[in-house]
């Protein structure tokens, strides 16, 4: 039974634990592309992911349009060269849904609206390759990740992250535009971008916010042409439902 989308200035985010790398009926759903690109990681944790992050995808959807998850049909175009690897969109059924998927360590984060172009970006704080990559950030926000008034470095350059990241897959650019050439507001301020000097610029005003996260977590929402009201739902029990 369809549950209808969500309701316009709204967005769903689904947390949902890693599942399983090759839960079968987890698998089922999948079509012919995406059971080869599953396969196709080589280890555990990657295939993992890439199975939770498409079940819940196709379940929520599944559950809102009334449709069999597995006769979804997705696409992905990319905005710089048309290639295959672009930001997915659901193609069939037709409907005014868009929606974004993230993941990192346990966790994955489905996000969906209408009528918006949204991306959601979560990162598991902690330090990878023992330097925190500062090239990543605007120069006032490298001296704020690098000053003495920041007790926890990392946890402020992870906000700055996902923050960038959330914006970059709302307008598709992803980081063919340098992550530096963006501004957005310091770690212990409301999520909000202050300016965008990369080209191309967003056609609509971005709009971001901080998302409610898991215990060593961040994440972050951003939406294009107007703020997005969030709810919280749990994807781990739809996954143990459908499994």
């Amino acid at each position: 039974m369809a549950t209808g989308l969500p309701v316009e200035g709204t967005c769903q985010v689904w947390w949902t634990p890693v599942a399983l790398p090759d839960e079968p009926t987890l698998h089922a759903l999948l079509v012919a592309g995406e059971r080869r690109r599953h396969a196709e990681f080589g280890d555990p944790h990657g295939r993992a992911a890439y199975l939770t992050a498409r079940a819940v995808t196709r379940l929520v959807l599944a559950g809102m349009l009334g449709t069999p998850a597995s006769e979804l049909d997705f696409a992905a175009v990319c905005r710089q060269c048309g290639g295959p690897h672009g930001k997915p969109v659901l193609r069939s059924p037709s409907a005014p849904v868009t929606f974004s998927v993230s993941h990192s360590g346990r966790w994955c984060v489905v996000a969906f609206t209408v009528r918006t172009e949204i991306g959601v970006d979560v990162e598991r704080i902690a330090l990878r390759g023992g330097t925190l990559p500062l090239r990543a950030l605007a120069p006032t926000e490298r001296t704020v990740v690098t000053g003495p008034g920041v007790r926890d470095r990392t946890t402020a350059f992870v906000r700055y992250w996902t923050r960038k990241e959330a914006l970059l897959k709302a307008t598709g650019d992803g980081l063919s535009i340098d992550p530096a050439t963006i501004t957005v507001t310091g770690p212990d301020q409301p999520a909000a971008l202050l300016r965008w000097d990369g080209t191309p610029t967003p056609t609509d005003p971005p709009h971001l916010t901080d998302l409610a996260a898991p215990t060593g977590y961040a994440a972050a929402l951003a939406g294009l042409g107007r703020p997005l009201v969030v709810s919280y739902h749990d994807g781990g029990a739809l996954l143990r439902k459908g499994i």
